[in-house]
């Protein structure tokens, strides 16, 4: 993947701390029949999450899986997800169920069989009676994860199910998980044209990189003083706290990140969190993530006028920060540290009053406590 769509949430120079009560996970074993899982579909009782991943089986695959059914091989387990709306989420087995509908349904004929050459360019109604029987009879072993189970843990089987050629990244998995109208707002701002500004990129990146970058934001923004490693557990519980939020709660974070990403691009108008130049140009092509972080933060407690007036001085003042390995180790290595990000917020702070633009103080208190809490 390439740098600058990897999200860097998982440290490898930290360890993962699940309690007892992270690690509840509840499954039951189903042994379903072809009807089952093709009325299941066709009610809306079995649903794709929003992975953005498509049907990418050609014919030939579905028709071997077609006829592994009817010679009775054994298929891969189906992993379902129980939601809270009584449906199952498909976490693992998208490209089998729909194979299994779509040759159901006639949609394409047989082909490339290794065993069952007699069945080659039948649909599944030109079958004879007795193997359509059979099929529709033929049962698939699912494990469902009840709905609740710890979120944690769900999180988990979502990522160690995903093995395919393109692994889901983390917030592609939180965007099956916690649908609804947060995640909704994240899909808006990651286009909105004032975070694209401050971002120096015109183009949405793929894997949802830039939708993260928004949930980043406003995680810390609110819930600084609280921050607690992995970064990846926390961002899920923030994530999963507001998936439904009401429409107050959801406009005044549509309008922070806006005066936010506003406030970045009057100091940095091709683009802000980049390593740059005492002149603030950029040094490094992509956005550093950690410095992202810190700088969006920075930018959230200052006035916009103020730092528009101040542009020169503020990049200037920044850029120095790049030529001190301390500020450097801050954003390079175990960037979800507590400890380095109080260091780089509170560098960053000590920029901007140098530059003579005021903080609010309560920046620096919460990321004093944050790297203090236990």
């Amino acid at each position: 993947m390439p740098e600058d769509q990897d999200l860097g949430e998982r440290d490898s120079e930290h360890n993962d701390d699940f309690p007892p009560s992270d690690r509840v996970i509840h499954t039951q074993g189903y042994d379903l029949s072809i009807n089952t899982l093709q009325e299941q579909w066709d009610d809306g009782t079995l649903v794709i999450p929003d992975f953005q991943r498509e049907y990418v089986w050609d014919n030939p695959k579905a028709s071997r899986l077609i006829e592994s059914l009817l010679l009775n091989i054994p298929i891969p387990v189906l992993y379902f997800a129980e939601t809270d709306q009584a449906q199952y989420e498909i976490v693992d087995g998208h490209q089998r169920v729909f194979s299994v509908v779509r040759y159901l349904n006639n949609q394409f004929a047989l082909s490339g069989l290794h065993i069952s050459n007699e069945f080659k360019g039948k649909r599944f109604h030109q079958l004879p009676e007795r193997e359509q029987r059979f099929l529709r009879t033929r049962s698939m072993r699912a494990i469902v994860i009840a709905a609740d189970s710890s979120p944690t843990m769900k999180f988990e089987v979502f990522e160690r199910l995903n093995t395919g050629g393109l692994a889901l990244n983390a917030q592609e998995i939180r965007n099956a998980i916690y649908g609804g109208t947060f995640n909704n707002l994240l899909k808006e701002l990651e286009t909105h044209k004032v975070f694209r500004g401050a971002l120096g990129l015109s183009r949405v990146r793929k894997r949802m990189v830039d939708r993260e970058l928004v949930l980043r934001f406003l995680a810390m923004h609110d819930e600084l003083a609280t921050y607690r490693t992995p970064l990846v557990r926390f961002l899920n519980d923030y994530m999963r706290e507001h998936r439904s939020a009401g429409s107050a709660w959801i406009s005044r974070r549509r309008d922070l990140l806006i005066a936010t990403a506003s406030t970045a691009a009057a100091v940095y108008p091709n683009g802000a969190f980049r390593v740059t130049n005492l002149n603030g140009d950029p040094t490094e092509k992509s956005v550093n993530r950690a410095l992202y972080d810190a700088q969006m933060l920075v930018f959230a407690s200052i006035s916009t006028p103020a730092a528009a007036d101040a542009a020169p001085e503020v990049r200037r003042q920044i850029g120095k920060l790049f030529l001190d390995d301390d500020f450097q180790n801050t954003i390079r290595r175990a960037t979800g540290d507590k400890t380095r990000l109080r260091d780089r917020v509170l560098a960053l702070i000590a920029a901007l009053e140098a530059s003579g633009v005021e903080v609010r103080p309560s920046l620096a208190k919460s990321a004093r406590k944050m790297a203090q809490a236990s």
